[in-house]
């Protein structure tokens, strides 16, 4: 706010004081010799105007703005008080002092009003700017706190799914179990990195949801196809944690396939999206919460601003989401 008020000060004064002096230079009322001692005055008066309105502007915010304004007032009459006492001795009563001296005190006291204006529109304009900011920065850490509340609601719904393929498979396969509990453990540990982060890139997210596929190959072994088509130029690119690995659970959660009738998922990558997809196979007769799918659908458009695509057909399933930069 100080610098907008000294720039305001800098460029208003000249023209105020020209303003204020062009009835004296158009109409000749004072001697040309006696013009620089009336221009400095009016400059000097002027710019004391100023300076009074900017240290009580930037001093007295808390204050409530009329007293403000008659705190600016006050100080102005008792400068210009003093500045004709004080002009009076310098001059000893000269004409100068007499006849010129009065009009830049007389015409300061009046801009003071234009003056508190000018104060005034500049610190609305700051308390406006900051405010902005503030609600901004609320926004921000409001959407933060969104995408943290939904990346914890994804966790817990991982983990029954995993614990509870785990619990059946030391039932019905003790060794399988073992093999299983261990892929699980260095998944969880990327997790559990991964989970600091917001987005990551398109390169570590495809990793994670490899290592999420190992897992399933442990359950469901050869009843399922799982490849990628990205260039190795995007890999960069960044994309919601969790995005891919999220639709690709989803296809093994809502199809029933086998290894006569598999399940096939592909990730593929078109003009900066990337898009999941899965034919539909024997669809399981389960209850649908959606969670994961709304989940994501709710991060991507909190990250990046944009809705995912979906497109559901007779046989197929797929999903598009936006890379980022």
């Amino acid at each position: 706010m100080k610098r907008g008020l000294l720039r305001y000060a800098i460029l208003s004064t000249p023209i105020l004081a020209i303003y204020a002096l062009s009835p004296v230079l158009i109409f000749e009322v004072a001697p040309r010799p006696e013009l620089p001692t009336l221009i400095l005055g009016m400059f000097v008066n002027i710019s004391v105007v100023w300076s009074i309105n900017i240290l009580i502007t930037l001093r007295l915010q808390k204050l409530e703005k009329w007293k403000r304004y008659s705190l600016s007032y006050l100080f102005q009459l008792l400068f210009q008080l003093a500045l004709f006492f004080i002009s009076d001795f310098i001059t000893i009563r000269s004409d100068i002092a007499e006849k010129y001296l009065s009009y830049p005190i007389l015409i300061s006291i009046s801009f003071n009003a234009v003056i508190i204006l000018l104060c005034n529109s500049v610190e609305n304009a700051f308390k406006k700017n900051v405010a902005e900011i503030e609600n901004r920065e609320l926004k921000f850490q409001n959407s933060e706190a969104q995408k943290q509340l939904l990346l914890r609601q994804l966790h817990p719904h991982f983990l029954f799914n995993a614990l509870s393929v785990l619990k059946s498979l030391i039932k019905e396969k003790p060794d399988t179990a073992e093999d299983y509990s261990l892929k699980l453990s260095d998944f969880l540990r990327y997790s559990a990195k991964a989970s600091a982060q917001t987005l990551v890139t398109l390169k570590e997210e495809l990793e994670f949801t490899t290592g999420y596929i190992e897992l399933q190959k442990v359950r469901f072994e050869n009843t399922f196809t799982f490849f990628t088509s990205i260039p190795s130029e995007v890999l960069n690119c960044r994309v919601p944690v969790y995005s891919i690995q999220t639709l690709v659970e989803n296809a093994f959660k809502h199809n029933y396939f086998t290894e006569k009738n598999p399940l096939t998922i592909e990730v593929t990558y078109d003009a900066n999206k990337l898009t999941i997809t899965n034919n539909k196979v024997s669809i399981k007769v389960t209850e649908r919460s959606g969670t994961g799918l709304v989940n994501l659908s709710q991060r991507h458009k909190l990250i990046t601003g944009k809705e995912i695509d979906i497109v559901e057909t007779e046989n197929s399933f797929s999903v598009t989401i936006h890379l980022m930069a």
